[in-house]
């Protein structure tokens, strides 16, 4: 809307008169023009008075007169200075203004403009409306501030620019372009400056300031700093939006987002609302900000470096004491979530901050430059404030998900604390599977005294598990402390006036099954006034340890003390204390220690203290006087005992004197006992001005002798404000291993301003060994020391370190050696030579080494050989050592070399190592890692297993290196020439600490070859074939095998350790006894030590074998006493010696064999085992269960069974092949036994007649015992005769006892022949008669079995007088179910055949029947004779006849 064209003028006095612009009355053109003169002298009067004016207006004078009118006025309007230096006018478009000037109404600068030029456009004011084309501001000073009613100083012109008068028309200013140059502005102590400044202003309305900015940019300079600032802003006076607003500091985007400010003219209500799409900030912005900030340098703390580049996206709003942020951070160390309040001032200097913190991974430890802190997960509430960039109260409740400490990442942490100025206090649950922990802390000192309570509840805290240790993973703690300690005064009084307890709870210690309790642990501190004098005491009592100090005496003065007291004797060594001590110190102390051995086996330490260890002492500052006794009565560890301890520390005015007492014990095992034995020894110092006087003495009284005084003098003296030590080493004989040696008249001296080491003619010989040192060690690359050496036993040296038990060395060592610059880089020239050298006991030949310098590149070259008695060069070494970087290296050629040496370091794998070596070894080290690599070819290699007896052979290659030695496959031979293949891989550390993973694939290999030993358990030779898994290290074996026995296998497992086995009159298996009770056995148990395997390295065996027919089982009783058999089954032998443990499982059906057991030590009866007989096995070896049927073969006349009834006459012999059948059930040691007697050749007439002799149980056992006995049956007629023993009993006892011996001998020389013989006489007068006759069984082969008897017999009826059985039988198959037989047998006058013999030959098929009978069983039992409840079964074998 078109405003009327009113030019409003109010005058002086607040009228308001309004000129109407009217315009003359047109007039009739006819009348006479009279008007046109006067008008023109109007006219021409107006244009000479505004020419004038303009004119006037042009004059500098008129001008200034003009600005200080008008600057008089405005200061006297607004109660403040104005002043204008100049203004120069060029009309209608430009004005120039120069040091304009205005003060706030405090007099105090707001505005100073150096100059101002203003561009104007008069046409506008037509429309009233003034347009400023452009307004420029050179060099401007705005100085605004917060006054005393916390308004701006500004705010009065504020005020007036607001102030509207109704009845005054609107004049619209339009402002197109303000520009700033070089402005300097401040804001309280806010300074910015050379500040540039563009802005385009559309609209600016001069009654309602009405600003609509489309685009602002500002360059500022500030020393360094380069700042661009980018906005579309709009708004008023009351609200102001910055859209897409962009801060570039050095180079850098700052800021990126929206920012709206409200009310910025009232401080009170500013307040701002940002969106921030990237808030961005650095270290280094950071600190030159704040530096601007506070005027003056701000170093923040180091460590907010390693937040890298800080983002922050999200919400800012509210005033500046109330700002609440929303959003996250970003950082290098990871991201954080922030949603609460922070408040501040304009100095940022006091902040408060409320609100939740949450974060997934933040890196911690890196901020707190602490390594063993990682990442924390977590929510927290945080309630603090910040006073002056201090901390002075915070409260904040945390769930910490995740915090990884030294490696470990504890889970579910709750923290709830308060901090104060003057208070911290909170609790701290951790809820971790490794750690639980819950503690209440409090620490005041808001009040005189200081006070801190703790209270903490430890439970299954596992130290290995967090990374607490690296040793004892299965340690695991619980325990209650408890911690009150009081203090008061200044912080330098605090620790003196220290009281309160310390107390752990019901400790609980466990590590794996081993446990350590003690019921509680209390630390008492006080401090006590008794008649103006006072008492300060540390008591200590627990169920290991009771201590106390107590007297006169501060905590913080104490080190000084015992600083001053030294000093004393040694000035030049230990200074004075410049601490001044006004209260001397006066104290008694003890400890008394038991029960440490329970501590020393828990953490598995390598020494015990089983005794009970005491200290005690004093200190009297009064009187410089000091004492001190130690006592150990005991001190146990693996490689030696120290008995009766003693140490003992007393002064007096003119010198201190120390005495240390031990007895040194060696264990007979240890290697260096031979050479050291028993010693006392005992040490006695003495102090003195400096001086220090010691002797050492060695005694003792062993069949080794080492005896002597060493006496060393040394003086202490000041050079160049450090230390000089000058040791005397006096002529000394002494005897170390019976051997006489001397230590020469030396000196060594220590400077240590020049860290210099002089050593002066030391020499230690013997009658013919000898070691010398002399020289100079220093930071100086010519000074050096040599050591002369000449016929040095190196395994002597050896055997007094641990490294005599890792190593041996042979050989006398001659040679010398030059050390250059020891302290800084050493470089050492030598050379050694070592004739007839050895390791490990094996000869390798003659050692020549030098080592000399190479200085052009300071580098030590070595060179070495070893040739053998032909003066072949076996080995070759060349190397190099770098001792600038600290690295080495040596390339060794290997040209037959004997390995023997390596069997010292596997003998716990191998054994008898034997062979040739050819390759390459390069080993190299630097610092304190070594590396090596090797490949050599074996040659000839012979190794034994001791676990398993077997010897094998191969030449291969070999590859080894730092870490390992590498088997490829390689095929391996045994004794006999059987082949396998093996491979595998030992691990070592340092070539130590052994690990082994090997494996074999064998094919008919002599896989198992034990000699009997009293020791063994099993013993013999298996072949097999299938797999074998040897793993384990020097401490343990692991043998796993699982394979197929093969021909020529002859296993024997001896159970002789069992006790009797039944409580039967009969029978009983047992060692031989000297009892001559014919009808018992009695048990004479081997000694108890006879049934463990010797002392090795811990074996596990586990053996799964296949049993095949072609392998022999041998069960041994005791004596010879025991099983034979061959058969079939799978069998699985577990063992382990630690528990000296063996388990078998399995069944063993035999398909042949026998057992056999001594009646007395009379005769010996070996039974033949039926085929389907079966062992087994459920867990203890030696309580087998077993079903057996055994028949034992004789033959006997029916004459004795009958008696005089019996006739000769149908008959050509009186005796018949009887069998006495055994049945054998249940455990081995306990079993259930059956008999019966067999005739096999006779028909079953004559079967029934004996067995109508033999009805009864008594009968039967009389029998089965004279058969056994005699080979004769037992008749009452005998029983009744008055001989107690016959003739011919005397005879077959006889025969019986001499065949058992001639088999005995027999088997010693073969295996494949027994024999027996026998004699007997039978009848009276016409009807007498005598028979010879010899029984055999030859087995050449494992088919082929021949069994035969002969005889001759005489009577005066017969006229056939010899006689004879043979029976020929051959396995046609493996399991022998198939077979040929063939025969021969003597008729007996019971046959229905007329023919004195009778043959027969055919096949023989065998097969296994479950059998339903009344008893149900549920094994296989055997087909050839089963007894069922006393019942004899019968089963032929079935014969097809060819």
């Amino acid at each position: 809307m078109q405003e009327e064209n009113n030019v409003h003028i109010t005058s002086e006095d607040g009228v308001n008169n309004t000129l109407e612009n009217t315009q003359p009355m047109p007039t009739n053109t006819t009348k006479p023009r009279k008007w046109l003169t006067p008008l023109v002298v109007v006219l021409i009067t107006l244009s000479l008075l505004i020419g004038g004016t303009l004119l006037a207006l042009y004059n500098s004078k008129v001008q200034t007169y003009i600005v200080g009118q008008v600057a008089e006025k405005l200061s006297e309007k607004l109660s403040a200075d104005v002043s204008i230096k100049h203004i120069h006018y060029r009309p209608l478009n430009h004005l120039t203004v120069d040091s304009l000037y205005i003060s706030d109404q405090q007099r105090d600068t707001l505005l100073f403009v150096e100059q101002a030029h203003i561009s104007i456009n008069l046409l506008g004011l037509v429309d009233d409306r003034l347009d400023l084309t452009e307004i420029a501001l050179k060099r401007p000073y705005i100085n605004l501030h917060s006054t005393k009613d916390s308004t701006l100083n500004c705010q009065f012109l504020l005020d007036m620019m607001q102030q509207t008068d109704t009845t005054t028309s609107s004049l619209r200013v339009n402002v197109d372009k303000l520009q700033l140059t070089d402005v300097r502005f401040r804001y309280n102590e806010l300074l910015v400056d050379q500040l540039h400044l563009d802005l385009t202003l559309p609209v600016f309305s001069s009654d309602s300031l009405d600003i609509h900015i489309n685009h602002l940019a500002l360059h500022a300079q500030y020393d360094q700093l380069d700042a661009e600032f980018k906005a579309t802003l709009h708004g008023d006076l009351d609200s102001i939006f910055a859209d897409e607003m962009l801060l570039v500091y050095r180079d850098q985007r700052i800021f990126d987002g929206d920012i709206a400010v409200y009310y910025p003219t009232n401080l009170d209500s500013l307040s701002i609302q940002a969106h921030c799409n990237d808030l961005y900030c650095n270290y280094a912005i950071l600190q030159d900000f704040l530096s601007q900030l506070r005027t003056k340098p701000i170093h923040l703390p180091a460590s907010l470096t390693t937040l890298g580049h800080v983002h922050y996206r999200g919400a800012i709003k509210g005033r500046l004491e109330h700002l609440n942020l929303h959003g996250a951070f970003t950082t290098a160390l990871g991201s954080v979530t922030v949603n609460g309040n922070v408040g501040t001032d304009t100095t940022l200097q006091d902040i408060a901050f409320r609100g939740n913190i949450s974060t997934n991974g933040f890196q911690l430890g890196k901020i707190l430059r602490h390594k063993g802190l990682g990442k924390i997960a977590m929510h927290a509430h945080v309630d603090g404030k910040v006073d002056s960039l201090r901390l002075t109260e915070c409260v904040a409740k945390a769930d910490i998900h995740r915090l990884e400490y030294q490696g470990y990442t504890y889970r579910d942490i709750h923290f709830d604390g308060v901090m104060g100025v003057e208070e911290v206090s909170g609790q701290l649950h951790i809820l971790d599977e490794n750690i639980t922990l819950q503690l209440n802390g409090l620490a005041d000192w808001s009040e005189e005294d200081t006070r801190l309570d703790i209270t903490a509840r430890i439970a299954n805290l596992r130290p290995h598990a967090i990374n607490l240790t690296d040793k004892y993973p299965e340690l695991s703690v619980n325990a209650m402390t408890y911690i009150s300690l009081f203090t008061s005064g200044s912080r330098k009084q605090m620790l003196d006036n220290l009281t309160g307890y310390l107390i752990i709870d019901t400790l609980d210690v466990r590590n794996g099954d081993k446990r350590a309790m003690m019921e509680q642990l209390k630390l008492d501190i006080d401090n006590l006034l008794h008649d103006g004098e006072s008492t300060r005491y540390m008591r200590l009592q627990s169920d290991y340890l009771t201590a106390n100090i107590s007297g006169d005496f501060q905590y913080r003065t104490l080190p000084h003390t015992i600083q001053n007291l030294l000093n004393t004797y040694l000035p030049s060594l230990i200074p004075h204390s410049k601490q001044k001590n006004e209260h001397p110190n006066t104290l008694d102390f003890y400890a008394y220690f038991r029960g440490l051995d329970t501590i020393s086996n828990l953490l598995d330490l390598p020494y015990s203290l089983p005794s009970y260890p005491t200290i005690k002492g004093f200190i009297n500052e009064r009187v410089n006087q000091i004492g001190l006794q130690a006592h150990v009565p005991h001190i146990q560890t693996s490689g030696t005992q120290i008995e009766d301890l003693t140490v003992s520390l007393e002064n007096s005015r003119d010198a201190l004197d120390m005495a240390v007492y031990m007895y040194n014990r060696l264990p007979k095992d240890n290697p260096t006992a031979a050479k050291i034995g028993d010693v006392k020894i005992k040490v006695n110092l003495n102090v003195l001005e400096d001086s220090v006087d010691m002797k050492i003495h060695l005694d003792n009284t062993d069949s080794v002798r080492n005896a002597g005084t060493i006496h060393i003098s040394s003086l202490i003296k000041k050079y160049a404000n450090h230390p000089l030590l000058n040791v005397h080493l006096h002529p000394t004989n002494i005897v170390l291993n019976d051997s006489a040696w001397t230590i020469n008249d030396a000196n060594i001296l220590y400077t240590a301003a020049t860290k210099t080491v002089d050593i002066h003619d030391f020499s230690l010989n013997t009658d013919y060994q000898s070691i010398a040192v002399h020289g100079t060690a220093s930071p100086n690359e010519a000074d050096s020391i040599t050591v002369a050496l000449q016929n040095i036993d190196l395994q002597y040296l050896l055997s007094y370190t641990t490294a005599g038990n890792a190593i041996s060395v042979q050989g006398p060592l001659t040679g010398w050696a030059t050390m250059y610059s020891l302290f800084t880089h050493p470089m050492v020239e030598a050379e050694v030579t070592i004739p007839q050298a050895g390791l490990n006991g094996t000869y390798l030949g003659d050692l020549t080494a030098q080592a000399y310098l190479d200085r052009k590149e300071k580098n030590i070259i070595i060179n070495g050989t070893v040739v053998d008695s032909t003066e072949r060069k076996v080995i070759d070494v060349q190397g190099k050592v770098v001792p600038a970087n600290k690295w080495w290296g040596l390339d060794i050629d290997c040209d037959s070399v004997d390995i023997r040496f390596i069997d010292f370091w596997t003998h716990g794998i191998f054994k008898n190592i034997q062979g040739r070596a050819f390759g390459d070894v390069q080993v190299s080290g630097q610092k304190r890692q070594t590396w090596v690599i090797a490949s050599a070819y074996a040659k000839d290699v012979q190794l034994t297993i001791p676990q398993i007896g077997s010897t094998f052979y191969f030449s291969d290659s070999i590859f080894l290196d730092s870490t390992a030695i590498r088997i490829p496959e390689v095929t391996l031979y045994d004794k006999e020439g059987h082949q396998g293949t093996f491979n595998g891989i030992i691990s070592h550390t340092n070539f130590k600490d052994f690990h082994y993973d090997l494996h074999a694939n064998v094919n008919n290999l002599l896989a198992l070859d034990l000699p009997y030993t009293a020791q063994s358990l099993f013993y013999g030779k298996v072949y097999g074939s299938g797999s074998i898994h040897i793993k384990g290290n020097d401490d343990e074996c692991k043998i796993m095998v699982d394979a197929r026995t093969e021909a020529n296998t002859k296993f024997y497992l001896s159970v002789n350790t069992a006790s009797e086995a039944s409580n039967s009159s009969f029978v009983q298996f047992t060692q031989p006894s000297a009892s001559n009770n014919l009808l018992h056995l009695l048990a004479s148990p081997p000694p108890q030590n006879e049934t463990k395997l010797a002392k090795r390295t811990k074996l596990q065996l586990s053996l799964q074998i296949e049993a095949t027919p072609t392998a022999e089982i041998n069960i041994k009783l005791g004596g010879d006493d025991g099983i034979r058999g061959r058969g079939e089954g799978n069998l699985k032998i577990t063992y382990d010696d630690s528990s000296e443990e063996v388990q078998m499982l399995g069944t063993y059906t035999l398909q042949s064999g026998t057992f056999s057991y001594a009646l007395g030590n009379i005769v010996r009866r070996k039974f033949d085992i039926a085929e389907g007989s079966y062992v087994v096995w459920d867990g203890d070896p030696l309580s087998p269960t077993v079903d057996i049927t055994g028949r034992y073969h004789t033959t006997a006349s029916l004459r004795d069974l009958f008696g005089s009834e019996f006739s000769q006459a149908a008959t050509n012999r009186t005796s018949v092949p009887v069998n006495c059948v055994l049945h054998m059930t249940d455990k081995l040691f306990n079993p259930i036994l059956k008999f019966a007697v067999e005739l096999p050749q006779s028909d079953e007439s004559m079967q029934s007649q004996v067995n109508s002799i033999i009805n009864t149980e008594e009968m039967l056992m009389r029998q089965v015992i004279y058969l056994l006995l005699f080979n004769r049956f037992y008749t009452a007629d005998y029983l009744q005769s008055n001989q107690t023993i016959g003739l011919n009993e005397t005879y077959s006892l006889l025969s019986s006892t001499i065949t058992g011996q001639i088999n005995s001998w027999l088997s010693k020389l073969t295996d494949i022949f027994t024999m027996g013989f026998n004699f007997r006489t039978d009848g009276e007068g016409e009807t007498a008669s005598q028979e010879y006759e010899a029984n055999f069984q030859i087995q050449p082969i494992r088919q082929l079995v021949i069994n035969g008897n002969f005889g001759y017999r005489y009577n005066d009826l017969s006229n056939r007088p010899f006689f004879g059985d043979l029976d020929i039988e051959y396995l046609l198959t493996p399991n022998g179910k198939l077979r040929a037989k063939a025969y021969t047998h003597t008729v007996d006058k019971y046959s229905l055949k007329q023919a004195n013999t009778v043959q027969g030959l055919g096949l023989i098929f065998k097969h296994d029947f479950n059998w339903n009978t009344r008893k149900k069983r549920s094994k296989k039992q055997p087909v050839d004779s089963i007894l069922i409840q006393d019942t004899v079964i019968k089963s032929k074998d079935t014969i097809l006849p060819l």
